[in-house]
């Protein structure tokens, strides 16, 4: 059945699927939501989108941005990538004009890869909630997150950020004509989309597009989310030693085909010696810069609370590590684990060795001494990359919020753990970073499920919980239903929902590995109100 919706630039002809109940669902997808941003729009802010005339298809997805796909180790994509997807229950032409709360989603991929793709992040399981669900895609790597210092050339970074600014805009204008309500947008996403919805949290540039927000394994305090301080000049050494200004630097990017200047990004990104320093992402503007996604630190934003005032949900997953132990394999690192590593690089304990392999030994004794080294690079992974940033933001956060901030732990292992099954690794207990995604998304790797499963159950649980949050910021409003009642985390007092295959309500259940990471962090001053 042929859907038509109008839009604000034109027309779209839609399509129709099925939830995971066997519910219809209209399908809009490869939305455009701004100008393509080639030609003299490469590392440019985005624009609005053009216009068409007559009724435009959106029946397949738009591009992915340009990168290299992990899984398959092969490029796609392309530079004219800022499109979304639109999935919805119902339209005002069926008769229905109740407004449904809206779920926007972000991707994750380490702000170098990944998309909006239908075929992994199908719509199926949150439909069933009766919500609309909008997923986008935003320029990375090199071509979202340049940034040049000098004013002149107006590419102060973030571009990527502001193209979902620009898409968050988008839904606003536009979300009432598939039955989503403006004023009731929750921004969710996972990892790298995590982080974003943090960003978006903090940034002035995204105040009052969105009223929740839920945040899966990622947040602005993690150490790989940190600014980021590159030199366009140092990027473009590596593909011409002769250049020396920002300017030679801009006009040899510029000209480089995509594929180019992706290998171009590949071979800076490995030139960071810290591996959970992220070479790419989020730059602090000067503080004079018209529309500046970000001109304060993070940190500095939280603890001020000067920052878009909305109920939030944090959480993380019990083995976040479990598959970047598995590319440590993948790249023949296995053979021990340095304590040192994982000492953040915002942590600048160089001029004090004493104090250096102090801490050291500290995180060799509480985590590397144990029988199993893999299982001991999973807990140390989880912790210093993910949980420590996660914690230490719900507890800055519940100091400056006036509103509901909540916690959670997923320890959930079944079919559904969408990274494990995605690189087999089935045998390995717990739940890895990225698991949550088949919980929420029919993905490629959704098997068969069984009614009144584990699978069935747990999937149907969480997304009960995350649509009870978009639709009134309380994701237990009826404790019956649940068993219990998720309370809001407190500074002292970290209640934390624990989803396994049953839930239960924890208090600081990484307490004493986290006063190591506080004590850690209090050691420089530019991270000591981290935790």
């Amino acid at each position: 059945m042929v859907a038509i919706v109008k839009v604000l630039q034109g027309a779209l002809e839609g399509t129709q699927g099925k939830d995971y109940d066997g519910n219809d669902v209209y399908k809009f997808l490869g939305i455009p939501y701004a100008k393509p941003p080639v030609g003299e729009l490469r590392f440019r802010e985005p624009q609005q989108p053009d216009s068409w005339v007559g009724v435009r298809e959106a029946v397949e997805d738009g591009s992915a941005c340009f990168h290299k796909n992990d899984f398959i180790q092969q490029y796609e994509g392309s530079e004219d990538c800022l499109y979304l997807n639109v999935f919805t229950r119902e339209l005002p032409q069926d008769g229905s004009y109740k407004l449904k709360p809206v779920m926007v989603w972000i991707h994750g991929g380490g702000f170098t890869g990944g998309s909006n793709s239908s075929q992994v992040y199908g719509p199926d399981f949150l439909l069933m909630e009766d919500v609309v669900l909008v997923s986008i895609n935003y320029r990375f790597g090199l071509l979202g997150f340049l940034r040049l210092k000098d004013p002149a050339f107006n590419i102060s970074g973030n571009m990527g950020f502001k193209d979902q600014v620009q898409a968050l805009r988008w839904v606003r204008a536009n979300i009432q004509q598939f039955n989503g309500d403006p004023e009731n947008v929750t921004l969710f996403g996972e990892s790298a989309g995590s982080a974003s919805v943090h960003f978006h949290v903090l940034s002035p540039m995204s105040r009052d597009l969105f009223h929740k927000a839920i945040l899966q394994s990622g947040a602005a305090l993690n150490c790989w989310a940190d600014e980021c301080d590159h030199s366009v000049v140092q990027i473009a050494k590596f593909h011409d030693p002769s250049i020396s200004t920002e300017k030679e630097a801009l006009n040899v990017l510029k000209n480089l085909t995509v594929q180019e200047l992706y290998e171009l990004q590949v071979i800076f990104c490995k030139s960071i010696a810290h591996g959970a320093q992220r070479p790419i992402g989020l730059v602090i503007e000067p503080q004079a810069k018209k529309n500046a996604f970000l001109n304060k630190r993070p940190i500095d934003i939280i603890t001020t609370g000067e920052y878009n005032k909305v109920p939030m949900i944090f959480g993380y997953n019990n083995k976040e590590g479990i598959l970047f132990n598995y590319r440590r394999h993948l790249t023949g690192g296995v053979e021990k684990v340095l304590p040192e590593y994982f000492i953040p690089h915002n942590v600048n304990l160089r001029s004090n060795s004493t104090l250096r392999w102090t801490y050291i030994e500290k995180l060799q004794n509480l985590y590397l001494n144990g029988p199993d080294k893999d299982d001991n690079a999973v807990m140390i992974i989880s912790d210093a990359w993910f949980i420590s940033g996660i914690v230490g933001s719900v507890k800055n956060h519940s100091q400056t919020s006036p509103y509901p901030v909540y916690l959670y732990k997923l320890s959930l292992d079944t079919e559904l753990n969408f990274v494990k099954k995605a690189c087999q690794l089935t045998e390995i207990a717990g739940c890895s970073h990225g698991d949550d995604l088949g919980y929420f998304f029919k993905t490629p790797f959704t098997p068969q499920i069984a009614p009144s499963s584990i699978e069935d159950a747990s999937l149907r649980r969480l997304v009960r919980l995350w649509a009870n949050f978009a639709r009134s910021g309380n994701p237990t409003p009826d404790a019956s239903e649940f068993g219990l009642s998720w309370k809001p985390a407190m500074t002292r007092q970290l209640n934390t929902l624990h989803i396994s295959k049953e839930l239960t309500i924890e208090v600081n259940p990484e307490g004493k590995r986290m006063d190591l990471w506080r004590q850690l962090y209090h050691q420089s001053n530019a991270t000591a109100k981290y935790l």
